[in-house]
């Protein structure tokens, strides 16, 4: 009974994988649409990676000691990042060469957006960062509630002197907070817990978070109808922006937490078994789909049909194809392996 709970819960996550990087795709596709549905994607599915991660990293860290993870993350995600930053800088420069011919200015530039402000994967480096953080901390303190308390602080020293855009670390004044609540929720085993609840409160729960999710979204909506895509950008930190950045978390807060509830409904269906298996393959799918941004960007999307066009071509056209890709091709060899 113990081994059919823990292997439903990874089910869950999975699934949950999936859906985070559909959403991912879905806002890139519907990137020229902005206001409330570009809020309801573009706030969730990197709070989700981020929970997921710091989910694992609890895990990890029980595992390997601090000296075997940092080895392990470096070849996991700096070498990655600087390997698909490669093939995103060459793809440019044969787009680049062919449009306006050997300009080493353009070239350079783009090599600097590249490299040094991360416009492709910045996921990787990002996350790399936020992970070192993380593990000195746990390095240097070792009782649990102390641990948490300082990576509150850190967490709002971020918030409050982090403006830098080289590496887009900005990002990390709000994405550190799911790190640090997943870690938190592998640490206590928050997920079991949910999942012994009876179902009705577990149904009272979710149409909690959905309220509010949809209203947080909604109440914030003249804030992402700007430029502001993520809430926490590289402004300096003011009242005004920390409102803003607080009302960026509810709605990524509120948000993953209902789509955890939605993949814990999933998983009893074998029918979405092929969200559990693509779940597998998230990083494949995202590497891919920056790859092809230039692409996707420029495909064509009705406001009025944005939702439905949008979810279509990013599951069936661009995720589900990546993900066959990956497995059946691309997973088969070593060099990928190794970056992948």
């Amino acid at each position: 009974m113990k081994e059919q709970i823990q292997t439903n819960r990874l089910k869950e996550i999975d699934i949950y994988k999936t859906i985070a990087i559909v959403m991912v795709v879905c806002g890139h596709v519907a990137s020229n649409t902005v206001g409330v549905f570009s809020g309801f994607i573009s706030f969730v599915h990197m709070p989700i990676f981020y929970f997921v991660s710091g989910f694992f990293l609890y895990k990890e860290l029980k595992k390997y000691s601090e000296k075997e993870l940092v080895k392990k993350k470096f070849f996991r995600l700096v070498i990655p990042y600087i390997v698909w930053s490669c093939v995103a800088f060459s793809a440019n420069a044969v787009v680049l060469i062919a449009g306006k011919g050997m300009d080493i200015g353009a070239l350079l530039d783009d090599a600097v957006q590249v490299f040094i402000y991360a416009r492709s994967v910045w996921f990787f480096i990002q996350l790399f960062f936020a992970h070192m953080l993380f593990i000195l901390i746990h390095k240097v303190v070792d009782k649990k509630a102390l641990r948490v308390v300082i990576n509150l602080v850190v967490w709002a020293l971020l918030i409050v002197f982090c403006t830098t855009t080289i590496f887009c670390m900005w990002k990390i004044k709000w994405l550190y907070g799911f790190l640090l609540l997943g870690y938190i929720c592998s640490e206590y085993d928050v997920l079991s817990k949910i999942g012994e609840v009876k179902q009705v409160k577990r149904g009272v729960i979710f149409l909690f978070c959905l309220i509010g999710w949809i209203a947080a979204t909604v109440l914030s909506s003249g804030v992402y109808s700007t430029d502001l895509v993520y809430g926490f950008d590289d402004m300096p930190f003011s009242l005004n922006t920390l409102g803003i950045e607080l009302s960026v978390w509810a709605c990524g807060l509120t948000g993953m937490a209902t789509i955890y509830f939605v993949s814990c409904v999933i998983a009893k269906f074998r029918f979405f078994d092929i969200l559990y298996r693509m779940g597998s393959y998230t990083l494949d799918i995202y590497v891919g789909h920056m790859l092809l941004l230039f692409v996707i960007k420029k495909i064509p999307m009705p406001k009025d049909l944005v939702f439905v066009l949008s979810f279509i071509i990013a599951f069936f056209f661009i995720c589900v194809p990546l993900y066959i890709l990956a497995k059946y091709f691309l997973r088969k060899i070593k060099l990928y392996r190794m970056v992948a």
